[in-house]
């Protein structure tokens, strides 16, 4: 009877800690006046397909192509299907969390994948090949942050467990557009996604 009533406590237990959990994984610190996007990752599709709000606005979509075996290269398209941004890792083979992205035709940055114990980290390039942020994520793919080269907090990326959206914030402070940014953070989940399905 005693060792009925301990299992009970126990479940009690964990299903308050995964409660509590879900309910913050995804929490959002203060990062000054920004904008915020919605990222909505569409389920049961052949590709990376996530649709972006921005304050409550149909802003873009991001496409991955169906069906490449080595890369799976994200495009993003405005509200008129229009190509604007394009993150691409075909030249890095070795790497495969590396890509550079493009937009509106023009290179943009080189993200590029850092060997981590825990999570993921990304140092980002201009096409100077400067150093001008760089990008760390937990280990459980629920929180992001994008930091200057003077630690400044410029951008984030939030989800909660066992949900595939995100939402990112850019800060008005960030230097880089929102395109740029939004490509990033939509890049890690595109490595994530794959990483899960291998």
């Amino acid at each position: 009877m005693e060792m009925k009533v301990v299992r009970r406590i126990v479940c009690v237990v964990v299903f308050f800690l995964l409660i509590g959990a879900f309910v913050l994984s995804g929490s959002k610190k203060d990062i000054g006046p920004c904008t915020e996007y919605k990222c909505d990752v569409k389920n049961l599709r052949l590709s990376t397909t996530i649709e972006i709000d921005k304050e409550g606005e149909n802003f873009a979509t991001v496409n991955g192509e169906i069906l490449k075996f080595v890369t799976d290269p994200l495009t993003m398209y405005n509200l008129n299907k229009n190509k604007i941004a394009y993150a691409d890792d075909s030249y890095h083979l070795i790497s495969q969390d590396s890509h550079s992205i493009y937009v509106d035709g023009v290179f943009s940055v080189e993200m590029v994948g850092l060997v981590k114990l825990f999570g993921e980290s990304y140092d980002i390039y201009n096409k100077d090949g400067e150093k001008v942020a760089n990008v760390t994520f937990n280990t459980f793919n629920t929180n992001g942050k994008m930091y200057d080269t003077n630690g400044n907090l410029i951008a984030d990326f939030n989800s909660k467990f066992f949900f595939n959206d995100f939402d990112v914030r850019i800060s008005e402070e960030c230097t880089l557009d929102e395109k740029t940014v939004l490509m990033i953070f939509c890049s890690y989940y595109s490595d994530q996604s794959a990483d899960s399905n291998s």
